[in-house]
């Protein structure tokens, strides 16, 4: 299997009033969540790299991401596009182990 250098995935971020934003991946059925748009933002980016890295690793087939265009939202919900710098992401788990 090709590694790739950078993925873009769209995630789905729903807002409720005083709850934490959740931000969804569809493609991935992975979710996380952040108290505010930038921390939600950086939850989505680690889940992402952290997933992707594991199917990598483990040689597990990578899904395709959904078009923005073709993600249906909710009125509480919004389409953002997260992307992941693989090389980063096995630079810092390189640094862990």
């Amino acid at each position: 299997m090709e590694k790739v250098e950078r993925y873009i995935y769209p995630a789905v971020f729903s807002y409720e009033a005083g709850q934490e934003i959740s931000v969804f991946f569809p493609d991935l059925d992975v979710a996380t969540s952040g108290v505010n748009e930038s921390d939600a933002l950086f939850s989505a980016r680690e889940l992402l790299g952290c997933v992707l890295y594991g199917l990598e690793e483990d040689k597990e087939e990578i899904p395709s991401p959904t078009a923005l265009s073709d993600m249906a939202v909710a009125e509480n919900e919004r389409a953002v596009l997260i992307d992941v710098y693989m090389p980063s992401v096995f630079e810092r788990r390189a640094l862990l182990w």
